[in-house]
């Protein structure tokens, strides 16, 4: 059976409520998120492409955007009904603090409301979308600097 873009997005809003509404019922949500201390360690094997970025942007804007918004802003349409506010990827301090390998844990293991991308997503799309997470940092640095597209 094949659904249209709208049937799919009401379909992946749907889940996310039901994830947002299992988290506060559960209570699920820690403060703070840590990594474990190994995974920083781990290094990005992917080198930065261009097919990488625009391959990532489309997995970004189908699975990421609806909490951390399109821009990583932590701004997305779903983030008020969180139980706790979505990472921010514009936020410099933070992604100069976390590593690679701590954001790819964090992709790969999930946390309530995020869910795992583990079975999702390859590891290399995985390693990608750390790539894509820290180009949405430097654009947000550029756009604060009045220098972005």
């Amino acid at each position: 059976m094949r659904y249209s873009a709208c049937a799919k997005r009401v379909l992946l809003f749907t889940a996310g409520l039901t994830l947002l509404a299992a988290t506060v019922v559960t209570g699920e949500v820690k403060q703070p998120w840590r990594a474990p201390r190994q995974s920083g360690e781990l290094r990005n094997p992917m080198g930065v492409t261009p097919r990488g970025l625009k391959s990532s942007a489309l997995l970004y804007e189908q699975n990421c955007a609806l909490c951390h918004g399109k821009t990583g802003a932590s701004n997305g349409r779903a983030a008020k009904a969180l139980p706790q506010k979505p990472a921010d990827f514009t936020d410099e301090e933070m992604m100069r603090r976390v590593s690679d390998g701590e954001l790819f844990w964090k992709i790969t293991t999930g946390r309530a409301p995020m869910p795992s991308w583990r079975e999702s997503l390859s590891e290399s799309q995985r390693w990608e979308m750390v790539n894509y997470l820290r180009m949405l940092a430097m654009r947000a640095q550029y756009r604060y600097l009045g220098t972005a597209d």
